[in-house]
């Protein structure tokens, strides 16, 4: 079994004894916990086999009827998926909803095709604010740009069972051609993608059951109140879907899907119209 994710920021310093003695790697685990205002959005995915067993992922509710996460979190007609809402600020009420096998919309149609599916809720969701996407077309992230990720997996990476409260982390992303290598990875093959790295050169992993989650950035938006005005509000635009953080072992590659890409973007409005 598999836990939702923490997204790990795993800060390496290494120093010699004064003995002469082997060097001691130290970690220090930097993603904090998300303020009970933020990223309630986030929910958890789970898949129950038929033995009692089950698996977990993130994922974001981008309106009141759909969840966006990563297709690695379905396994078949075998399974039953739930989606898990709530649980943040840690009183909130948790409340599961299962998802019809129909209403499982899979983007990848072969091997190559980007790893991503949407749940439609059963009922509409009250009081929780979705996350946002873009109407019409949008734009990846530039290099460099910060965004944040949240989850609640490992806390090491070796692994481990996940934590209670939701944590939050900050990443900076690089484009497809300035990802660190790629060659040999499952990841290559896919095209609209690109990678995330450590604020100030910090190391992170992709951790068991991180994989789903989303990747927001704070921007303006109006909002109307009443008919005859607007007020300009932040809001967390969703511009990634996490890929990477699915297997049993903690990964270096930390890699999301762009929903931006326009055959992905369109795919996403359409179902969202």
């Amino acid at each position: 079994m598999w836990n939702a994710g923490l997204l790990l920021l795993c800060l390496i310093t290494v120093g010699a004894g004064s003995s002469g003695a082997e060097d001691v790697e130290k970690r220090l685990v930097s993603a904090v916990t998300c303020p009970d205002t933020e990223s309630l959005h986030h929910v958890r995915v789970v898949n129950e086999f038929r033995d009692g067993t089950r698996a977990t992922c993130g994922g974001t509710l981008i309106n009141d009827r759909w969840v966006i996460t990563a297709s690695k979190c379905y396994n078949g007609r075998d399974s039953t998926l739930k989606v898990e809402l709530g649980g943040h600020p840690r009183m909130a009420v948790k409340k599961q909803l299962r998802i019809a096998i129909n209403d499982i919309r899979i983007y990848a149609k072969s091997k190559r095709e980007e790893p991503i599916m949407m749940l439609k809720l059963p009922e509409r969701v009250k009081n929780i604010s979705p996350a946002k996407v873009q109407a019409g077309d949008c734009m990846a992230p530039s290099d460099g740009e910060e965004l944040q990720v949240s989850g609640r997996g490992a806390t090491t990476a070796e692994g481990g069972p996940g934590v209670k409260d939701l944590m939050c982390l900050e990443v900076k992303t690089l484009s497809k051609n300035h990802c660190p290598d790629l060659s040999g990875s499952r990841y290559k093959k896919y095209k609209y993608i690109y990678c995330g790295e450590g604020v100030d050169e910090a190391e992170i992993q992709a951790c068991k059951g991180d994989s789903g989650s989303g990747l927001v950035k704070k921007e303006m938006t109006s909002k109307s109140h009443f008919f005859f005005w607007t007020k300009e509000v932040k809001v967390d635009v969703l511009y990634g879907v996490l890929i990477s953080g699915h297997g049993d072992a903690c990964e270096d590659k930390f890699i999301f899907v762009d929903i931006c890409a326009k055959p992905i973007k369109k795919w996403i409005d359409k179902m969202l119209s």
